[in-house]
């Protein structure tokens, strides 16, 4: 961990408890329009404390904080997972923030068709889904096997292998967007073009994470939107691939693959796991299990349709319709009802725990190619394992 964001995990846990403060007398509050003044204020501080400590360690510090479900940005946090199992299948309405806060959701200058795959309600969501399922993602996708996988992407393995760069972020999120690029449509990209496209939608992003929704105009000014279709889409359309694979491509590279690779590599180090010393099998549950701690895509969400109350901190919150709940799976994945010892890495959780990991959502927002991610995962790792061992790899990192 750098020594900026050390610090800010040493510094923000006191100004977190102040926003909690805050925002449990906004909801208290009777008079609706002071409610959504206060918690305006309180997300500025939410949106900060994201891009000083890391999403997910956020949502942990939150959790720990408010020692259950808890409230951050605009949205309440439900960590149960006997709840979120329950409730998250049949989401119908999804907000346009992420994790509560304004970060990107289903901006059209980020997600080509506009869809915004991560946020779609129903029923557009069950249409998108169903043509997914139909014209994108076929039977061997939804249900890889290993060594068909790994002959698919042989010659990008061997290109990836062959490049000084493999062992740094772009080289490995780069090398993600050739694996997917050909899986999901069948096209070869060339390695420089690869790692080309994803630098640029990695940075764009970035700036439409930043800039948004607190100074839209910086947007403008950057030329966001046009260099995001110009040197992350274009080249991806020019190949022939349809805008909704290009949304799949991006957002593996992006959010999925490249960033669980690295998260690997992290915790291989921090655990001392010699990936090497492994079976097939216990790849793929450390795979899980690094998911299960460091979910990369965080949070589901739903509007509510009709009021509801919750109980934050032993006090009766009532939400009203157009309000909004999350299921944050950083904290859903730690519930002690489910996971024992839920703070440790460990491979050798039984079954029962391995198949609770909701860090891929569940029924019509599961991710479609859960099992596809885990493999590509571990054949990158397998790849840079026979660079050496990944305990010893370290190698810069932007974190979201």
């Amino acid at each position: 961990m750098d020594p900026i964001r050390r610090a800010a995990h040493v510094v923000t846990p006191p100004f977190m408890w102040l926003a909690m403060q805050l925002k449990l007398f906004a909801y208290r509050q009777p008079l609706r329009p002071l409610r959504w003044v206060l918690l305006e204020l309180t997300q500025v501080f939410d949106f900060a404390m994201v891009f000083a400590n890391v999403q997910n360690y956020a949502m942990s510090i939150n959790h720990r904080l408010f020692g259950g479900d808890f409230l951050f940005g605009k949205a309440v946090m439900v960590t149960g997972h006997a709840r979120a199992l329950e409730e998250i299948p049949h989401i119908r309405l999804r907000g346009s923030r992420f994790m509560g806060v304004p970060m990107v959701a289903g901006d059209p200058g980020v997600f080509v068709t506009n869809a915004g795959p991560i946020t779609t309600s129903q029923p557009a969501r069950r249409v998108l889904r169903e043509h997914m399922n139909r014209e994108i993602v076929s039977d061997w996708l939804t249900s890889p096997d290993y060594p068909t996988l790994q002959a698919r992407c042989a010659d990008i393995l061997a290109d990836w292998k062959a490049s000084p760069q493999m062992a740094s972020m772009f080289g490995v999120r780069g090398t993600s967007t050739r694996i997917m690029v050909r899986l999901l449509s069948g096209q070869d990209l060339p390695a420089a073009q690869a790692e080309a496209v994803t630098r640029a939608y990695f940075f764009r992003f970035g700036e439409h994470t930043l800039f948004g929704y607190y100074a839209p105009f910086v947007l403008g000014l950057l030329g966001t939107r046009e260099r995001m279709r110009r040197d992350a889409y274009r080249p991806l359309q020019d190949l022939g691939i349809d805008e909704l694979r290009i949304d799949m491509v991006l957002f593996a590279a992006m959010f999925s693959l490249g960033t669980i690779v690295i998260k690997c590599l992290e915790y291989a180090r921090r655990y001392d796991v010699d990936w090497s010393g492994l079976t097939h099998d216990e790849r793929v549950r450390f795979v899980i299990e690094t998911q299960r701690l460091y979910p990369t895509v965080t949070s589901v969400h739903r509007i509510l349709e009709r009021p509801e109350e919750v109980v934050i901190r032993g006090k009766r919150v009532r939400l009203y319709p157009g309000e909004e709940i999350a299921y944050p799976f950083v904290a859903i994945n730690r519930d002690p009802a489910v996971f024992a010892e839920p703070d440790e890495f460990r491979l050798d959780r039984p079954q029962s725990e391995v198949d609770a990991v909701l860090s891929w959502s569940t029924g019509f927002h599961a991710c479609p190619v859960k099992d596809l991610s885990i493999l590509v995962t571990v054949l990158q790792l397998d790849a840079l394992a026979e660079r050496g061992d990944l305990r010893a790899l370290s190698f810069f990192n932007i974190e979201v």
